[in-house]
C-alpha cells in the first residue's frame, strides 16, 4: 500500500524553509538601487595635484588624518561583513566589493592632501587605552571566529542591523568631511567635496536596505535597534576607537549646524524603527541617538 508523504508545515513567515519571505515574492530581497550599474560605474582613483595643496599645519592636519584612519579601514570593514550572515546576501556582497574598492581611493585622496608637502602622515594623537587593546585584539582574533556562529543563529535578520550602521557610518563620514570645508581652500577643498559627493550613493543604498528590511519583519526591526545600542559609535573601525577620538570630534563638530548634519545621519532610520515598536524591551521610544561618545559630547554644546 502507497504511503502518503507528510509535509512539514512552518510557522507563519516562513516559506520554502526561510524566514521573512512570502509566497510570490522572490527570497532575495531587491530595491529601486541598480547595484549592476553602480558596479560598473566605480570611480576610481581622486587625481590630487599635491603642487596646488595649501593644508595648514595643526588642528586641520590632525582632523583629516583622523578621517584618513577611518576611511582607511575599508578591508576591516568588509572583512567583518562578508564574515556574517550578511556574505550570503548576494545584492549587498556585490555592492560592497565596489563600495571597499571606492573606499580605498577615498582613503588614497585624504593621504595624497596630508602629504602634498613632502611629509610623513600624522601619528594619533593621545594613547591606546587598556579597553582599546582589549577591543583591538578581539576584532583581529576573536571576531573572525565569533561573528560566523552567532549571526548563524540570527539568522538573515542580522543584516537588517548591518545596513543600518552603515547606512549611519556613511552618513557620519560625509558629515564629518562636510563639516571641514570651511576651514578648507583650492585643491584641498576640491578633494574633500568629491569625498563627501561621492558617498551619495553608498548612503542611499544601505539607508534602502536597511528601511526595506526594517519594514518587512519585526524580527529585523528589532536586530536593527540591537545593532544601533547607544554604545555604538559609527566613527570608529568595528567599534574600536582611535586614540585621537575625544579632541577629533571636538573640532570637526564644532559648529551647531555641523553637529547638526551628523544627527541627521541616522534621523530617518530610527524614526523608522520608532513608528515600529516590535520589542516589549523597546517600546516605541527609539534609542537615544549615539554617534558622539560621552568624552566627545563634553564641551561642544551649543
Amino acid at each position: 500500500m502507497a504511503r502518503t508523504a507528510s509535509r512539514a508545515e512552518h510557522p507563519p513567515g516562513y516559506h520554502h524553509g526561510r524566514l521573512h519571505t512570502f509566497a510570490g515574492q522572490p527570497l532575495t530581497l531587491h530595491t529601486e538601487f541598480d547595484v549592476e550599474a553602480y558596479t560598473r560605474g566605480s570611480r576610481g582613483r581622486i587625481r590630487v595635484d599635491k603642487a596646488a595643496v595649501e593644508l595648514p599645519g595643526g588642528e586641520l592636519r590632525e582632523d583629516l588624518a583622523f578621517l584618513w584612519r577611518l576611511d582607511s579601514a575599508h578591508l576591516s570593514d568588509t572583512r567583518a561583513l562578508l564574515a556574517t550572515w550578511t556574505g550570503n546576501e548576494g545584492r549587498i556582497t556585490a555592492f560592497v566589493a565596489t563600495w571597499a574598492y571606492e573606499r580605498l581611493w577615498l582613503a588614497h585622496a585624504v593621504r595624497d592632501l596630508l602629504t602634498a608637502d613632502g611629509g610623513p602622515l600624522p601619528e594619533p594623537l593621545g594613547r591606546t587605552t587598556l579597553i582599546a587593546k582589549v577591543r583591538n585584539l578581539y576584532v583581529e582574533r576573536g571576531l573572525p571566529i565569533v561573528a560566523p556562529i552567532w549571526t548563524s543563529i540570527a539568522g538573515e535578520s542580522v543584516t537588517a542591523g548591518h545596513m543600518a550602521r552603515l547606512a549611519i557610518q556613511e552618513g557620519a563620514f560625509q558629515a564629518a568631511y562636510l563639516a571641514l570645508l570651511p576651514r578648507l581652500d583650492g585643491e584641498a577643498r576640491r578633494v574633500v567635496e568629491e569625498i563627501a559627493r561621492r558617498r551619495d550613493e553608498m548612503i542611499r543604498f544601505f539607508r534602502l536596505e536597511a528601511a526595506a528590511r526594517i519594514s518587512r519583519s519585526p524580527q529585523e526591526a528589532r536586530m536593527a535597534k540591537l545593532h544601533l545600542l547607544p554604545s555604538w559609535r559609527p566613527l570608529r573601525i568595528i567599534g574600536a576607537a582611535d586614540p585621537d577620538e575625544p579632541r577629533a570630534l571636538r573640532s570637526i563638530f564644532r559648529s551647531p549646524a555641523d553637529r547638526a548634519r551628523l544627527a541627521a545621519a541616522d534621523t530617518d532610520l530610527r524614526r523608522l524603527l520608532a513608528e515600529r515598536p516590535t520589542s516589549v524591551f523597546w517600546g516605541a521610544q527609539a534609542p537615544t541617538p549615539g554617534l558622539l561618545s560621552r568624552k566627545a559630547r563634553h564641551g561642544i554644546r551649543s
